[in-house]
């Protein structure tokens, strides 16, 4: 049986405690607080044996809309300091080996932060910017 995989990474990224509003997938609509996580590359083999076994990577991007200041005040340091948090809580994730489920065909390998700090991606005029950063999963699925 196939297992979906995008929305076994929407449930777990959930979990997340630190998310400023509701997750959706491959989604940002433009308000305050939104929160999307988006697939870059999903199931590419990077290796593959002769039974069919592979060796694949699945790499996304955590994005949020927050509210963004031009005044000398903490608004603009303290979403970075929030997309921290989520950074912090993918490296508890991968020390704990919490990872989605993907089935058990599905042996994970390793999650990894592909940045050293999220980036904004985007300013919007209605006062919103889009900061992100991305993570991959490492894993091998059997045949």
């Amino acid at each position: 049986m196939t297992v979906n995989k995008e929305l076994a990474l929407q449930d777990w990224a959930k979990e997340n405690p630190f998310l400023t509003g509701r997750l959706l997938f491959d989604f940002l609509g433009g308000e305050n607080g939104e929160c999307s996580i988006s697939p870059v590359i999903s199931d590419k083999a990077v290796k593959t044996y002769i039974d069919g076994t592979a060796i694949k990577e699945y790499t996304f991007a955590f994005q949020a809309l927050l509210a963004v200041s031009d005044a000398p005040d903490a608004i603009n340091t303290d979403n970075m300091f929030m997309l921290r948090k989520w950074q912090d809580w993918l490296t508890e994730q991968e020390r704990a080996r919490n990872y989605p489920d993907f089935g058990e065909k599905c042996k994970f390998v390793k999650l990894e932060n592909l940045s050293d700090m999220p980036s904004l991606a985007m300013r919007y005029e209605n006062g919103v910017a889009k900061y992100q950063f991305y993570a991959k999963f490492t894993y091998i699925e059997e045949v």
